[in-house]
């Protein structure tokens, strides 16, 4: 797991990272705004931020993130509680908010659960490729891919049963509700699919089936 944090107190910036390295998290850390936006590479499992931090304001920083990787949800930590800051905070996306002072547990508690939920709706299929679950779109390099709704419909259900074989009738049953449907109207589909997803990445399995491989 890798996590950017950004907290602008330098002994809570340290006892945050050192104890989510003590995880095996990796951490990329930052006290002020303006040195996350130039040197982050935004290629992380979640960001952490302050609000009120020199440079950029996490508010700043989630919209910059809600640019170049939307895939990455955001925990803001904070003392600000008022009603309007948690408005805003939500209005940009921001998927959680934690009050200071806190316990570093609570901390990593959050942190695991947002990470094992976006895992299961944003499920990568490459480096810049991911599969959202829930809104069923393919996207690469954060732009939606055109695929039709069958066709999210079949990579959904070969996501649903990655590295294991999903027969025809499975499909059948999962995208076109058990209606029958000739297996080479179900191969142009795949073929259709096959060019926005890594090389060799479905399986076609003679006279059963498909498997889609994945990590």
């Amino acid at each position: 797991m890798k996590v950017i944090l950004l907290e602008d107190e330098y002994l809570l910036n340290s006892n945050i990272k050192e104890f989510l390295e003590m995880k095996g998290v990796v951490v990329e850390a930052y006290t002020d705004g303006a040195t996350l936006l130039q040197e982050s590479t935004f290629k992380a499992d979640i960001a952490i931020l302050d609000i009120e931090v020199p440079g950029a304001t996490g508010y700043e920083v989630i919209e910059w993130i809600n640019r170049v990787n939307n895939s990455i949800p955001t925990l803001f930590m904070t003392a600000y509680t008022d009603i309007q800051s948690i408005r805003k905070a939500y209005s940009l996306g921001c998927a959680d908010f934690l009050k200071k002072p806190f316990d570093l547990i609570e901390l990593w508690l959050r942190v695991q659960q947002l990470v094992d939920s976006n895992n299961y709706i944003k499920v990568q299929l490459d480096d810049n490729i991911e599969f959202d679950m829930e809104s069923e779109q393919l996207y690469s390099s954060n732009q939606i891919k055109k695929l039709t709704k069958i066709q999210r419909k079949i990579l959904k259900s070969l996501i649903e049963q990655k590295n294991s074989i999903v027969t025809y009738e499975v499909l059948m049953s999962d995208v076109w509700d058990g209606e029958y449907v000739k297996v080479n109207t179900i191969a142009s589909h795949i073929k259709e699919i096959r060019r926005h997803i890594p090389d060799e990445a479905i399986e076609s399995i003679r006279a059963e089936g498909y498997r889609l491989r994945l990590k």
